[in-house]
């Protein structure tokens, strides 16, 4: 794994690519590191997440039929005194907890773990010839990554029980379709494009009001009633209207320049 931080933007390269990023233990610790490392860095403002070489990951590292119930013993951080947290589904808990946006440059493959960890990140921007696959059931196994909570609030139900129960793999093309992609680029463009993406975090929005509306998002899946995502909605608006941010904000806008926007609060007025 490969941690670079530049110009606002950090980026996180599984770099295997003589396995194809297949993961094994100490990938994911190191990934779950990097994720720390970026959300406590105060000069950044995004974070890209992607694969050396031709694929993103092809998930767990198989090397024989004891591979998976090997790892498990070797995950040593994941034996808690509640039951065991498979590390993939630790990955997913982290970056749901991010308070800065996560980019999926997904350059290549990603099946397995690999797919399962992107879908846990905010923006996903894939190669036109990136394949995907949940295929767990295929390998005797059952999702994880906490897929079976994430996928279906990314491309309903419907379309998540195919993917899951089949675990087929599908392109590039359905999965753009399905919601699941935000962008789908040449293969030798998904870098630059998640950059330019990036770039808005660090150019065009405040790193707060980011972090806050990352939590509004996350709490309006348990709302019932838009009167709930509502109320959240304006305790936090009213808590950021006297910020110096908002004053920034209105000021750039009427003089038509750029926002200077400060650096991310870490204990906002207002926090979910």
């Amino acid at each position: 794994m490969r941690y670079d931080a530049a110009d606002g933007i950090a980026v996180i390269t599984l770099d295997a690519p003589e396995r194809r990023n297949a993961m094994r233990v100490q990938m994911l610790v190191s990934v779950l590191r990097a994720l720390d490392l970026a959300d406590r860095d105060p000069q950044v403002r995004a974070v890209i997440v992607t694969g050396a070489g031709e694929a993103f990951s092809l998930g767990a590292a198989l090397d024989g039929p004891e591979t998976l119930s090997r790892a498990l013993v070797e995950d040593i951080e994941g034996h808690t005194p509640t039951g065991y947290r498979e590390p993939a589904g630790r990955i997913s808990e982290r970056l749901f907890a991010m308070q800065k946006p996560v980019i999926a440059a997904l350059n290549g493959h990603a099946v397995g773990g690999g797919v399962t960890i992107a879908a846990a990140m905010d923006i996903r921007i894939a190669s036109e010839k990136a394949r995907f696959g949940f295929v767990f059931n295929r390998r005797g196994v059952v999702p994880e990554g906490a897929s079976s909570w994430f996928l279906p609030r990314l491309v309903g139900i419907g379309r998540a029980t195919d993917w899951i129960l089949s675990g087929r793999v599908f392109d590039a093309a359905e999965a753009y379709a399905a919601g699941f992609l935000t962008q789908v680029v040449p293969a030798d463009q998904v870098m630059a494009a998640a950059r330019t993406y990036a770039e808005q975090f660090v150019r065009d929005t405040s790193p707060t009001s980011v972090a806050l509306s990352k939590r509004l998002l996350a709490a309006s899946w348990a709302q019932p009633h838009p009167r709930g995502a509502a109320a959240e909605e304006s305790r936090a608006y009213a808590s950021r209207v006297d910020s110096l941010d908002a004053r920034e904000g209105v000021l750039s806008f009427l003089e038509h320049r750029q926002a200077l926007f400060l650096p991310l609060d870490p204990v906002p007025a207002e926090r979910f």
